[in-house]
């Protein structure tokens, strides 16, 4: 990005739109959910998975027509940071983006909890053999 004095310092789109489509599906989709369905399901019964899913649906259909009103209104390279600049200014922003960027990194943290279960989906009984080579 190269500015001379006299231009506003603006981000430089480096993604294509497929890029940002396969990261965004990957972000919200994930595979944390699918790994951890069974227990959603053990802990709330099939009623009360099935109603969450129905209420985090709903919720997901309103973040995305916002995102849809966003970005038509401020087609701006920089999404969320763009958004609460506009709206909150400087300092406010700032801290916005951080938490947004907190709020990824506990997602990251969520699916990574599920991958010892699938673990033991691909390899049954590995922890009791682990248990069992260092008792031995």
């Amino acid at each position: 990005m190269t500015t001379s004095s006299s231009e506003k310092a603006e981000l430089v789109r480096v993604l294509a739109r497929g890029d940002v489509l396969a990261l965004a599906f990957g972000a919200m989709i994930g595979w944390g959910w699918i790994v951890l369905t069974g227990t959603a399901i053990q802990s709330a019964g099939s009623v009360g998975a099935i109603l969450a899913f129905i209420v985090g649906g709903l919720a997901i259909v309103l973040v995305g027509l916002t995102y849809a009103e966003l970005a038509s209104a401020m087609p701006k390279v920089g999404g969320e940071h763009v958004y609460s600049y506009r709206a909150l200014g400087h300092w406010p922003s700032f801290f916005c983006t951080w938490a947004i960027i907190l709020g990824y990194l506990s997602v990251v943290a969520f699916e990574a909890v599920a991958l010892p279960t699938v673990v033991e989906h691909l390899a049954p009984n590995s922890r009791g053999d682990v248990r069992h080579r260092l008792a031995v």
